[in-house]
C-alpha cells in the first residue's frame, strides 16, 4: 500500500506540487470510508484494504489541482 500511495505522491511532486502533505492528502483521497454512509455495514479490515489500494491504484494525479490541495490545507507556500 505505501508503495502506491508513494508512487502517486510522486506523480503530484513531477507534475509541481509541493507540500509536505501530499502523502496525506492521498491517502485521504483513497480512503474507502470517506463516501461511506453512516448507515452502510462496517468494512472488515481486509475489504477495507482492498478497497484502498483500488482506490490508490486508479489515482489519477492529473486531476489534482493546486485549489483541491490547498483546501485541504497542505497548499505549498509561496516562494519569492
Amino acid at each position: 500500500m505505501d508503495d502506491l500511495i508513494v508512487k502517486q505522491v510522486e506523480a503530484l511532486k513531477a507534475k509541481g506540487l509541493t507540500s509536505p502533505y501530499l502523502k496525506a492528502f492521498v491517502v485521504a483521497r483513497v480512503n474507502p470510508l470517506r463516501f461511506r454512509p453512516k448507515d452502510a455495514s462496517p468494512l472488515s479490515f481486509n475489504e477495507a484494504l482492498d478497497r484502498m489500494t483500488q482506490s490508490a491504484t486508479k489515482f489519477n494525479p492529473d486531476k489534482v489541482k493546486l485549489d483541491d490541495l490547498a483546501k485541504s490545507g497542505g497548499a505549498p507556500e509561496d516562494t519569492e
